[in-house]
């Protein structure tokens, strides 16, 4: 073998010892990343923070985190119970949003709007008291802030999950002025629909 095929298989050589190290190095490092972990190992759970209940684990219900106590906060928790999807927080965010909604529409005498907002008993009663103020030329009253939203009850009869949130809101009434309204709205929904949408059931002034 001449010198120069020599020196072309020394380079050859040197190559692939070059090659077999940096392979070995890359596995090394995935090895100590990834650990020893088979296709049928579970990641571990992040540990809760100190004064936390675990969340999201395995067959556990989702707690609410800030539950109003007594009878409000035993009809929540029977209420995630039966669902564990549902969530407090969430829950207050859209019954201030569905409140909106819902005034605006009856000020506007949006039949169509109310109609997938309102149990059947009481769209009937809003859909009359639209009509009568049609028919003398009256204005609904108009949303100028809401204040405050606050469940004050809760209860779960069956299938029927019933949630009591109290509004504090100021209301524009044409000549009348500016007005505090005070009242206690009851949403209710079926646990067992796939329909996620709460319905206002029942309105008391509070």
């Amino acid at each position: 073998m001449r010198p120069l095929e020599f020196r072309l298989l020394d380079q050859s050589l040197i190559e692939l010892v070059v090659l077999a190290f940096v392979a070995g190095f890359v596995l090394f490092r995935l090895y100590t990343t990834l650990g020893k972990r088979t296709g049928a190992d579970r990641p571990p759970q992040p540990a809760p923070a100190q004064g936390e209940l675990p969340r999201d684990l395995p067959g556990a219900p989702r707690m609410p985190a800030q539950a109003p106590g007594g009878p409000a906060g035993e009809g929540l928790m029977a209420i995630v119970r039966a669902d564990p999807n549902f969530d407090v927080e969430h829950f207050v965010t859209g019954s201030r949003a569905a409140y909106e909604l819902i005034v605006n529409a009856f000020a506007k005498g949006d039949r169509e709007a109310l109609r997938g907002l309102l149990t059947p008993r009481v769209y009937e009663s809003y859909a009359a008291a639209i009509s009568q103020r049609e028919q003398t030329g009256g204005a609904g009253p108009e949303l100028v802030r809401l204040k405050s939203a606050e469940i004050v009850d809760a209860a779960l009869q069956s299938d029927i999950a019933r949630v009591t949130v109290k509004f504090e809101a100021e209301l524009a009434e044409g000549a009348h002025g500016v007005r505090d309204a005070r009242e206690r709205w009851t949403f209710e929904r079926n646990v067992r629909s796939s329909d996620p949408n709460w319905l206002l059931a029942r309105v008391q002034e509070a």
